[in-house]
This record gives C-alpha cells, sequence and structure tokens, in this order.
C-alpha cells in the first residue's frame, strides 16, 4: 500500500504508524467527512480460514467496549481485499504512546497515577466483559494532547466464555507478561501485573527486573524488585503488593486496583492543597480559590470531591487555630491565678483582684457580660479591706495611701463635715454618692453590618437549632476564604431559609423571643445573599414579634428587656422604612427605660440611673418628636453628681 492510496473508495492514507505481526497501522482520512482516522489492516496469512469465526466472534466482543473514553473506539469493521482480511476503523489519537513519553524521562507522580487510573478504568470496561488484553505494555497506552491514557491495541486479546476462567496460551509481549503468564493458566489479573509494571518503570525510568528474559522471569517469580525505594514513597507499598509474587497478595480486580491509586492521588492532593492553604493563611493570597483549582485540574479529580476535602481542610486548619488559641488562653489564664495565689499569700488583696480581673476578662468574648465583670471587679476595688479588731495607725494610713485620688477627696471632704458637725451638728446636707460620666449622651445605636451580626450571634451557641446554624454559617466562612462568592451567597440563601423556618416552629410554640430572633437573623441572611424582598419579609415578622414580647415584658414590669425589645422593632421597622411605628417602639422604649431609671435613683443606684437616662437621651435624638420622658431625663440627669 502507498501513501495518499485510497483504499475501498472511502479513506485516503497519509502516513504509516506501525505495523507488527498481525498488521499493519496507518493515519488516514475519511474522505467523506474529512475525519481522521486510523486504519488498521489485518494480514490474511495471520487469520486463515479456520481462524475466521474466532476472528468474528472476537469482533462482535470487543464491540461492547470500544465506547469507552480510556479505550481506543473502533469506528466501523470493514471488509478486506487483496491481502487483507478486514480494514479496521479507529479513533485516531492525536498524542503520543506512553512508550515515547517515558522516552523522554521519568514522570512526574500526578501524571503516572492520572495515567495509571485511565487504564485501570478501560480494564474495568474490559474485564467485566470478559476481555483480558494479554499485551499491556507502553506501546499500547496512547495518549491524547492532554495526557488522557487509552488502551489500545486488542488484537490477542482473550475472550472468556461462560465456563472458562483461565487462559493457557503464551501470548503478550514476554517483558511485561505476569510470571504465571509465561507458564500458562492465567486470568484476568495478568492485566494488573503489567499495569504495575510500566507504573514502576514511569517513574523510576527503569524496569524493576533486569537480565535476560529467562533471568527476568526468575525474579518476577521470586519477586525480586530492585530499587523499589527509586519509587516515590506513597507508591512503594501498593507496587510491591501489585507485583507480588503470590497472586493473591496481589490485587484481585480492576476495581480494587483502581480505588488504592485513586486514594493514593487523593492524598497526594490533600497533601498539597494544605500546604498552600496554610501559606495562604499566613501571608496575603488572594487568589487562594484559583490555586485549588489548578491543583484539582491536575489531579483530574471531580468538583464534588475537591470540595469536600477543600471543606475538610479548611475545618481541621479552623479547629487547630481554635485548638492552639485555647491552649495560649489558658496558659494565660493559669498564669494569671498562679500570680493571684502568691498575691493572696502575701495578702495583697487588691493585686489578687487584678488578677483575677485579668483572667476573667480573657474567658469572656460577649461585651455585655465584660461589661457587668468589669463593673463587678471595679466595685470589689473599691471596697475596703477590713482591718484587724485593734488597727494601728500605720495600718490605716497605709490603707488611705492606696485610695485612688478621687476617692481621698471624698474622704477629706467627709473628714470636714465631720469636724462641721461637731460645730453645728444642724443643717448639713449629706455629701451625695458620686458616678462616672458616660462619654456623651449623643451616644447612636448604629446597625452593624448583617455578616458581622450573625458573626456575633452564631458565637455563642444556647439552642440546638443554632448548631445546625452555625455548621451552615462555618462552610460560609470558608467559601469567603476562598473568594468563592456565588458559593456564600447561595449559603447566605440557605441559612436565611433554616432562620424562617426555624421561626415558623417556634411561633407553634409561642415562644416569642425565639420566633423573633429567628426572624431578624434570617433577615441578616437574606440581606447578604441580596434577597431583598426575603429580607423585608423577614424584618416586617421580627418587627411584630418584638414588639409582642416588649408587652409581654411590660406585664411583668421588666422594663429594661421591655425597652430592649421595643429597640429591635424598631430597628426591623426601619429595615422596611416604615418610620411611624420607628417613632412609635422609640416612644414606648424611653417609657420603658424611664420606669426603669426612677426604680434604680428610688433605690440610691445612681449609675444604673445615670445609665438609663443616658440611653433614653440617645433614643431621644433619633425621635422626630422627642417625648416627655426624654425632657424629663435631661432634668433628672442635671441631679446627679458626676465624676469627669
Amino acid at each position: 500500500m502507498q501513501i495518499d492510496q485510497l483504499i475501498l473508495g472511502k479513506y485516503r492514507l497519509l502516513e504509516f504508524l506501525n505495523s507488527g505481526g498481525f498488521s499493519s497501522v496507518f493515519r488516514a482520512r475519511e474522505e467523506m467527512t474529512n475525519r481522521e482516522v486510523a486504519l488498521k489492516a489485518l494480514a490474511k496469512t495471520a487469520y486463515p480460514a479456520s481462524r475466521m469465526k474466532f476472528l468474528l466472534n472476537e469482533f462482535q466482543a470487543m464491540s461492547k467496549i470500544w465506547g469507552h473514553p480510556n479505550i481506543v473506539s473502533i469506528h466501523t469493521v470493514e471488509p478486506g481485499e487483496d491481502d487483507y482480511v478486514a480494514w479496521i476503523v479507529m479513533e485516531y489519537v492525536e498524542g503520543k504512546s506512553l512508550h515515547e513519553l517515558m522516552q523522554e524521562g521519568a514522570l512526574v507522580l500526578t501524571d503516572a497515577l492520572n495515567i495509571g487510573l485511565d487504564i485501570c478504568r478501560g480494564l474495568k470496561a474490559a474485564h467485566v466483559h470478559k476481555i483480558m488484553h494479554r499485551d499491556i505494555k507502553p506501546q499500547n497506552i496512547l495518549l491524547t494532547t492532554e495526557k488522557e491514557a487509552k488502551v489500545a491495541d486488542f488484537s490477542i486479546a482473550r475472550i472468556f466464555g461462560e465456563t472458562t476462567e483461565f487462559a493457557e496460551t503464551m501470548a503478550g509481549t514476554r517483558r511485561y507478561m505476569a510470571p504465571e503468564q509465561t507458564y500458562g493458566s492465567y486470568d484476568y489479573r495478568a492485566d494488573l501485573y503489567s499495569t504495575a509494571l510500566i507504573l514502576y518503570q514511569a517513574v523510576t525510568g527503569r524496569f524493576p527486573f533486569s537480565g535476560e528474559n529467562k533471568e527476568m522471569d526468575k525474579k518476577k517469580a521470586a519477586g525480586d524488585i530492585e530499587e523499589i525505594d527509586r519509587c516515590p514513597e506513597v507508591l512503594r507499598n501498593f507496587l510491591q503488593k501489585a507485583l507480588h509474587r503470590q497472586l493473591p497478595e496481589r490485587h484481585q480486580s480492576a476495581t480494587e486496583m483502581y480505588e488504592e491509586l485513586d486514594r493514593i492521588r487523593q492524598d497526594e492532593y490533600v497533601k498539597q492543597a494544605s500546604e498552600l492553604i496554610d501559606v495562604s493563611a499566613n501571608s496575603s493570597h488572594p487568589k487562594l480559590a484559583e490555586a485549588l483549582e489548578r491543583y484539582r485540574k491536575t489531579f483530574r479529580l471531580s468538583l464534588a470531591d475537591a470540595e469536600r476535602m477543600n471543606q475538610n481542610l479548611f475545618f481541621q486548619r479552623r479547629q487547630k487555630e481554635e485548638n492552639t488559641k485555647r491552649e495560649k488562653l489558658l496558659a494565660q489564664v493559669e498564669r494569671h491565678y498562679t500570680l493571684a495565689v502568691s498575691h493572696a499569700e502575701n495578702q495583697d488583696y487588691p493585686s489578687v483582684l487584678t488578677e483575677l480581673h485579668k483572667a476573667s476578662r480573657l474567658c469572656i468574648d460577649d461585651q455585655g457580660l465584660s461589661k457587668i465583670v468589669d463593673n463587678l471587679f471595679h466595685t470589689l476595688n473599691t471596697i475596703n479591706i477590713p482591718l484587724s479588731a485593734n488597727p494601728t495607725v500605720e495600718e490605716v494610713v497605709s490603707l488611705i495611701q492606696k485610695l485612688p485620688d478621687s476617692e481621698s477627696i471624698d474622704l477629706r471632704t467627709w473628714l470636714d463635715h465631720q469636724k462641721v458637725e461637731t460645730e453645728e451638728p444642724t443643717g448639713v446636707t449629706p455629701i451625695q454618692p458620686r458616678v462616672k460620666a458616660s462619654g456623651s449622651y449623643r451616644h447612636v445605636i448604629e446597625e452593624a453590618s448583617p455578616e458581622y451580626l450573625l458573626d456575633q450571634v452564631h458565637s455563642d451557641i444556647q439552642y440546638p437549632h443554632e448548631e445546625d446554624a452555625l455548621r451552615i454559617f462555618r462552610q460560609i466562612q470558608i467559601f469567603e476564604q476562598q473568594g468563592r462568592t456565588r458559593q456564600w451567597l447561595a449559603l447566605y440563601n440557605k441559612l436565611g431559609r433554616f432562620y424562617q423556618k426555624q421561626a415558623g416552629n417556634f411561633v407553634k410554640k409561642d415562644e416569642l423571643e425565639l420566633v423573633a430572633n429567628c426572624y431578624t437573623r434570617a433577615r441578616f441572611a437574606y440581606t447578604v445573599a441580596e434577597k431583598q424582598r426575603l429580607a423585608r419579609k423577614n424584618a416586617k415578622k421580627g418587627a411584630v414579634y418584638y414588639t409582642r414580647l416588649a408587652r409581654q415584658f411590660e406585664l411583668q414590669r421588666s422594663w429594661e428587656e421591655a425597652g430592649k425589645s421595643y429597640i429591635l422593632s424598631a430597628y426591623n421597622h426601619g429595615y422596611v422604612n416604615m418610620p411611624m411605628l420607628v417613632e412609635e417602639c422609640h416612644r414606648m422604649a424611653t417609657v420603658c427605660y424611664f420606669n426603669a431609671a426612677e426604680s434604680a435613683h428610688l433605690n440610691n443606684e445612681l449609675q444604673t440611673a445615670y445609665d438609663f437616662y443616658m440611653l433614653i437621651l440617645a433614643i431621644g435624638e433619633k425621635m422626630s418628636t422627642p417625648t416627655k420622658m426624654v425632657s424629663e431625663a435631661q432634668k433628672l440627669i442635671s441631679e446627679i453628681p458626676v465624676v469627669d
């Protein structure tokens, strides 16, 4: 046959590719479709009349696997002419064979793993249809330009019948045969042994058994793998099993071999992705998502598998960071407690309180609770430490010297008062306690971003449903770190639906506070997800239930809680632009806070009363028409002595 010859009036020969004992292969063009194909000519001398029946049976069996992506496809079989019994028209793979690629040097681990997995996929399909290749070698593994492997040349394949499980004829390329293939009575597992041989050769650049045919056969039978330490460490156990001299110790199916290679591939991806995540966590790395996507494509992982592994890595890193943070925190707390014990032994009680205060602050994240603790320790620090039953002058003087300047002034004023009282015991005004001034009564209750608010509410888990919400929120934070905007917006939408559903459940139980909280959190999530209609809908419901909750607190005379609920209701009404309802909620809040302030004032709890008055003034500044309570608060606050 000549190049440029037209075969069967259909196929134009373009290039001679290779030949073997049974056939010759050409690159050709199908004239009608202009498609490039590979044309294999089967010589009549290799297929006498007595073998034609078996050849047709093989064609029919092979047709079941021709469409597999990791097996070279056969488009059709054309009847032969002259010296050829048939023409097999096959897919033309525009790339190198594995043999050609290996001539350039050892393969990197990822390429070897991907090619090994492709071969196993092809063999799985063939073995399911009882077809054994019998000649797996680098020359019969064709690679696309993307290095996807396709198993080629099933010309000496063995097709088992219903009752046969073993082949007895020695066939194949001796160098790549399994030990049992040399002696007969072998099965599908021989293909797996050959696959392991070419993987060893691919990653090391050498063959695992040296010597001529007989010497090589003895080494295979003895299992003497040479220089296994040349293989990447992650492949050594795999290859030692795959090339084991005893057949039962090897992989028993292409599926088993595929699964072990896939596990190695995933482990390698996790190792490299983990290193990348660690590096990006300690430096500026804005393109983490793009880098992880490149790794995914390099390892040819599915998007679902890669995302699952990435999420596990981010969770593990977060857990590691939290554990490290906790260990440091425990060490700091223990240091403060140790110092406190030491100060207690020396009867230095102010220093004991100082160390306990520092330890408490380390353990509290909630700002409101931190304020309570600060006030508590401030009160404890101002309490005079009891003197002994018969204190000396030195003890009294030492105690006075420890007083802050403001209290020293109060003490001198009191002493002066005592002198006046001795001389003129009537008509003296008692000294009023003083309170600390707030920064300014122009404190405005600002709205933080919904992302920040959701982060805050999920930092304190009190109810079972919040655990489920936290899991969604952690996934959101992972996607935010990866820069995957579309995914984290979708999860915010999911979080909104979750809280909206929980609100409906709590409505049935008449748990007003949980209903109002869930509707408001749903509003936050929908706002970030850019679902404004749903955000407004949940804001309206949240406002309604906070108002109902406030009225319930009013009946219980829980004035502070009622005031807070009215403020939260106003907050939601403001989101949906309902100014009249906002004004009404602010009006009711000033009434509730004034009742709380008045009660504290009557009990001489001036600091508490002062704080409530300041809050009323802050609310008043947000009102278009301040209530009478605002002017009364302004008046009463002026009567409270304040330390600047």
